[in-house]
């Protein structure tokens, strides 16, 4: 990757900037490390990705420049302090989130599952009835899809809520490849009394889904590549992202920062 322009240093000052700080000029291995991920910075700073999460998640842009602007005004000491002190509450608060993304993300996956099964286990397997007039029949248990469906809206909203919690960008990234893959499903939702709402959470509508052809519901939510079944993989990469996260010392945000207890601290307040 070539180095990009970064708050003002440039791939020949920040190489003599990152020797200095190692300690020797013998360095070019982990400073072509650091260079490469200072430029991965750059350009999620700088680029579309940051706009698109904000423009997903309404997050304000500028809070984390503030806060660095604020802390760069101190002396050396007591900004590094404070610095550290933010890094290492923003981190147990990532951390929480981490967790707790890590629990929808199951939840989602079980209703989503829920809905995948086929066979005798298979919400869409007509159930025998009697008609009015003593014969037998069989039909759909429409109540019984629904309140399915219902739980997996639930689920899928409240994943989608937590991962705009998240400064995590890799939890960020899932959560757009989630947001945009039940995009292309939106005409076939609909026909299902199914929508998706401007903050990109679903809604169902009870008697539109009733009313619904449960054959066109059966094919485009059952099986594993139904949107049901694309969604429950999008969730199961979210679980593994959050959970480890959720154990590291360190996570990678939305900002381009490193935040960390401390070692992040300091690694930001150089940018």
């Amino acid at each position: 990757m070539v180095m990009a322009m970064f708050y003002g240093l440039n791939s020949d000052s920040s190489a003599s900037f990152f020797n200095s700080m190692l300690g020797n000029q013998s360095s070019n291995s982990m400073y072509n490390t650091i260079a490469s991920s200072i430029g991965d910075y750059a350009a999620i700073k700088n680029g579309s990705y940051r706009t698109l999460v904000k423009a997903y998640y309404a997050k304000q842009a500028g809070e984390t420049e503030e806060v660095k602007g604020a802390n760069k005004t101190e002396n050396k000491k007591d900004s590094t302090a404070t610095v550290g002190t933010n890094a290492g509450v923003s981190a147990s608060v990532e951390k929480k989130t981490m967790v707790e993304l890590s629990t929808k993300a199951d939840s989602l996956m079980t209703s989503a599952d829920a809905l995948m099964q086929k066979g005798s286990d298979s919400l869409f397997r007509k159930k025998e009835v009697t008609n009015p007039d003593g014969t037998t029949g069989y039909e759909y248990d429409t109540d019984k899809i629904y309140k399915a469906v219902k739980d997996f809206v639930d689920d899928y909203n409240a994943m989608i809520s937590q991962v705009a919690k998240s400064d995590n960008a890799s939890v960020l990234d899932k959560g757009l490849d989630m947001i945009e893959d039940m995009a292309t499903y939106e005409k076939f939702l609909q026909e299902l009394g199914i929508t998706i709402q401007e903050d990109d959470t679903l809604a169902v509508d009870e008697d539109a889904f009733k009313k619904a052809d449960m054959l066109d519901a059966k094919s485009m939510l059952q099986g594993s590549v139904s949107v049901v079944g694309k969604t429950y993989q999008n969730a199961a990469e979210l679980e593994r992202v959050a959970s480890s996260a959720a154990k590291s010392d360190s996570t990678y945000t939305s900002n381009a920062t490193y935040a960390s207890a401390l070692t992040g601290a300091l690694y930001n307040n150089y940018l």
